[in-house]
């Protein structure tokens, strides 16, 4: 059996599979694991739009809404 390459979960049959995909791109890239720019560690996330910040140092930076260019 093949295996899935993109994560639809949530949206069931509805809105056309490009809006599907793109979707599941976004959401691939913006729950990627991340190195801290500060203190080195993967515990950097986002925390709202726009807002990016480690859970160990308490880093934050305002970025992207989906990523982050450090």
């Amino acid at each position: 059996m093949a295996k899935k390459r993109t994560s639809l979960k949530g949206l069931g049959a509805r809105y056309g599979i490009k809006l599907r995909k793109r979707y599941s791109i976004v959401h691939h890239v913006m729950k990627a694991k991340r190195k801290c720019p500060e203190c080195g560690s993967f515990q950097f996330g986002r925390q709202v739009i726009g807002i990016w910040a480690c859970k160990k140092c308490g880093f934050k930076i305002a970025g992207r809404a989906y990523d982050i260019k450090l």
